[in-house]
């Protein structure tokens, strides 16, 4: 998580950098090491999105390399299967998915994450705290108005080429929405996708049958907690056998300790318990998020 953000700032800072005026210079400051040591020690890094985000990037990415490992398998079927589909815009979002997660690389392999990762709000306040941590470098050559002035422009511009269509997330449920528009998001093919590793796809894939949002079912099959799990799974209706295939496969990775008891705990939990998670999962995440933090939750067992 911590090589992420820093790439991900160092990545911010270079392009504010590079669009300012040639005759103005700004210290690189050691590859951005002091200027994300300052944002960090000001707590503008600390941003809740921010981190869920990173947190569900490196799950997600944990996950994916102990699912190849034990495989032995380096590339995916699924997605290239789904490359040479029949209906082109099947075709093609699956092929933009597959470039997509190239560019989630740095050039020695390691998962990174994009500014267009970043939702817009996130985005513009990440922008701009590091075009504000740029200034003190920037009087350096030029006066402060101008110095405002330049920052704002370069900020402008980097906030203008910023498109929430190309975040990962996004990308992957449009191709889960075609999928399932054109009668061919099976559980043959969830399931295949989780024996690959291939979390993003399984979490949008659950999200849309369950009606609730991708994130919510990223964190609920990644976040460790099995009674979450099987509340999802259950939301999405998907069969017994898939459940069990589930647990069987990549299940541990997934947070499950006892594959025979939420075997269980999914036959068991009843119709009002997952009505009233989805219930909740549908309502807005800042109503949430205000909600856990006054201590009020909601009202029922923990998700």
């Amino acid at each position: 998580m911590t090589a992420m953000l820093h790439a991900l700032v160092s990545d911010v800072a270079d392009e504010l950098r590079a669009a300012l005026p040639v005759s103005s210079s700004v210290a690189n400051d050691d590859d951005n090491s002091e200027l994300i040591a300052e944002l960090s020690t000001a707590g503008l890094l600390d941003q809740p999105q921010l981190i869920e985000l990173l947190l569900r990037q490196a799950g997600e990415e944990q996950i994916a390399s102990a699912v190849k490992a034990r495989s032995g398998r380096r590339e995916g079927r699924v997605l290239q299967a789904l490359v040479s589909d029949d209906d082109p815009s099947i075709s093609a979002a699956a092929m933009a998915l597959i470039l997509a997660r190239g560019r989630r690389r740095d050039r020695f392999g390691q998962t990174r994450l994009e500014f267009d990762d970043l939702p817009a709000e996130v985005a513009v306040a990440l922008a701009f705290a590091t075009s504000a941590a740029l200034r003190r470098r920037l009087t350096v050559t030029v006066d402060p108005q101008t110095a405002d002035r330049q920052l704002a422009a370069a900020t402008a511009a980097l906030l203008a080429r910023h498109d929430e269509d190309r975040r990962f997330e996004v990308m992957t449920a449009a191709l889960v929405r075609l999928l399932d528009e054109n009668g061919k998001l099976d559980e043959d093919l969830i399931a295949a996708a989780a024996d690959e590793g291939e979390i993003a796809l399984v979490a949008q894939a659950l999200a849309r049958r369950a009606g609730v949002l991708g994130a919510d079912a990223m964190d609920l099959l990644v976040g460790g907690n099995s009674r979450g799990l099987m509340l999802l799974l259950r939301m999405a209706a998907v069969s017994r056998e898939f459940a069990a295939r589930l647990l069987a496969g990549p299940g541990d990775l997934l947070g499950v300790t006892d594959a025979g008891r939420e075997i269980s705990r999914f036959d068991t939990l009843t119709h009002e318990e997952v009505d009233v998670a989805r219930e909740w999962l549908r309502l807005d995440a800042a109503y949430r998020s205000a909600l856990a933090a006054l201590g009020q939750g909601h009202g029922q067992r923990s998700l």
